[in-house]
């Protein structure tokens, strides 16, 4: 079989598949020219540079950002609990409360209470209240899950970019950004007992399940940053 014709079966089944009667591939077309009835399938364009709009802003517009945008944890920790709908438009952001939940930018000083360094998806846990018990989990990657960076920044919103392939693409990128500029310098043994200061985002739990902050900045005792 030439590499014509499998080429040719594979865009074969593929039309089956999606019903190409109704399907349209597209590659960055513009807002607005879909056709009623068809499904949109978008690619990545070749000259999107996710890493460099990150780098691009991550200095001049992110960092300070978080900085002067952070809440106490403590403080959104207690409105959460006491009524998560109020607590989202009062402390966190989000382009669009009817489909998102809310992010929240948050600023905390604790002790290590435990620490998994093993796993790719690393993180540590701090106490923040003194009661030796941890109360959120910090991401220390290089694995970082979710986009809570991305969807707390108001001038990173959805609607600036071509494509939900765009979007994600950033959010990946200033997980990475972070992860490079700040967590993979971390001295990484012997974490627990260290005091931390960690700002970062996270998106609104779901009831009873634990927060999980990926960080922009995180300072251990003894000079680690």
């Amino acid at each position: 079989m030439t590499v014509r014709t499998i080429v040719l079966v594979a865009i074969a089944v593929a039309s089956v598949a999606l019903g190409i009667s109704g399907c349209k591939l597209k590659k960055n077309e513009a807002a607005g020219t879909k056709t009623s009835g068809q499904l949109e399938i978008f690619f990545d364009s070749s000259d999107f540079n996710a890493d460099k709009v990150v780098a691009d802003v991550w200095s001049p517009k992110v960092e300070p950002f978080m900085r002067d945008k952070a809440h106490p944890f403590a403080e959104v920790q207690v409105a959460l609990a006491k009524d998560a709908k109020s607590a989202g438009p009062e402390y966190g952001y989000s382009e669009n409360p009817a489909q998102n939940p809310y992010s929240f930018i948050v600023k905390l000083d604790g002790n290590v209470v435990d620490a998994n360094t093993k796993s790719r998806a690393a993180y540590i846990e701090v106490d923040t209240n003194g009661d030796g018990k941890g109360d959120v989990k910090v991401q220390l990657g290089p694995v970082i899950r979710g986009t809570a960076l991305r969807d707390v920044l108001p001038f990173i919103p959805f609607s600036a970019f071509k494509n939900q392939i765009e979007y994600a693409n950033v959010g990946r990128a200033l997980n990475a950004q972070v992860y490079d500029s700040k967590l993979s310098k971390l001295d990484r043994e012997n974490l627990v007992g260290k005091q931390v200061s960690v700002t970062g985002a996270f998106v609104t739990p779901n009831a009873g399940a634990e927060i999980l902050i990926t960080p922009s900045n995180v300072t251990i005792a003894g000079g680690q940053q």
